[in-house]
């Protein structure tokens, strides 16, 4: 019995039940295929800038967001400085997400909270502090936008694959007018419009996702989150508070949808045109047979290898299209 406890709070045990319930043989091809983003070289980023590129993730998807960065500079084309949040990372992938990504700064959690803690402790922010506290997520609001100085911050999430240039992420000189959101499959909120009308006397946009998006850092409000989180609903569903929080906040400075082009799916599908997808779900067996496949067939890890071989610092010519 003693065993049997000391094993569930071990990571490898964790995530050896996780990957048997996903089946070995898919488990293992999907390794070899996620492995294979390991032989490409690292991306070079700038420092400091007012665009940053913010991205949370966790032990279990650490390749996956080595994929979603590297397909995302390639095809933007741009060097905006990146920070990588621990969600809960082991050591080796902290340094193998510094070996990929060597000018990126990876935030880490115990510097996180203590920096974050203590921001929200000045501010009196006591019920930020709470919900920050039940839940993982919410450090992609709290902590991107609190320890941020930059103007604008495009947040990806590790399960998102970019197969075009994400214009519509990039920020021109004069800036955009208005924040950006991935559309959602569904509406999925902590509560619903009409309740968030009738509560807090704001009617957010519907379908956004926070996965994907560029948003102006001064239109996240903190002391208006901290009046929106007294009403319990908040607290019930803590998986989605994150995002109904942005969409709050989009609803009082304004926000857009990015096109389906900036498609989120669990369905099987990419067009010629489609520029990246979000493959949400446990498993997202699609991330790895349809989407990682695609970038391979494309020539997109080719590409990236022959760059380091030419002495090139970054690509200079696109990727076929399909």
């Amino acid at each position: 019995m003693k065993t049997l406890e000391w094993l569930r709070d071990q990571p490898v045990y964790l995530d050896f039940r996780w990957t048997t319930r996903e089946g070995l043989l898919h488990a293992w091809r999907r390794r070899r295929l996620q492995r294979r983003i390991l032989q490409t070289p690292p991306v070079q980023t700038s420092v400091r800038g007012n665009v940053e590129v913010r991205a949370l993730t966790w032990r279990r998807d650490c390749l996956d967001l080595i994929w979603a960065l590297k397909s995302f500079y390639h095809f933007s084309e741009t060097d905006y400085p990146l920070l990588i949040h621990d969600g809960g990372l082991l050591d080796f992938q902290v340094a193998l997400l510094r070996r990929h990504f060597p000018d990126a700064t990876i935030v880490g959690r115990a510097e996180a909270d203590d920096r974050v803690d203590e921001i929200l402790r000045a501010r009196g922010l006591g019920r930020c502090r709470e919900y920050r506290s039940l839940n993982i997520t919410t450090r992609k609001l709290f902590d991107f936008f609190l320890l941020s100085s930059a103007d604008y911050l495009i947040s990806i999430d590790s399960d998102i694959l970019f197969f075009r240039k994400p214009e519509l992420l990039l920020v021109p000189r004069g800036g955009i007018g208005k924040n950006r959101y991935n559309r959602d499959q569904g509406c999925w909120y902590a509560m619903t419009p009409d309740e968030m009308d009738a509560s807090f006397g704001i009617r957010p946009p519907e379908f956004i996702n926070s996965g994907l998006s560029v948003i102006r850092r001064e239109t996240i409000d903190f002391q208006a989150i901290e009046r929106w989180l007294e009403h319990p609903k908040l607290f019930q569903d803590r998986w989605v508070t994150e995002q109904t929080l942005h969409a709050l906040c989009a609803a009082r400075c304004g926000a857009e949808l990015l096109p389906d082009t900036y498609l989120v799916s669990t369905e099987p599908g990419l067009s010629v045109d489609t520029v990246c997808k979000h493959y949400p779900g446990f498993f997202r067996p699609l991330h790895y047979e349809e989407g990682m496949r695609r970038l391979v067939v494309m020539g997109f890890l080719d590409r990236l290898r022959r760059a380091e071989m030419s002495g090139a610092t970054r690509r200079t010519e696109p990727v076929r299209s399909f």
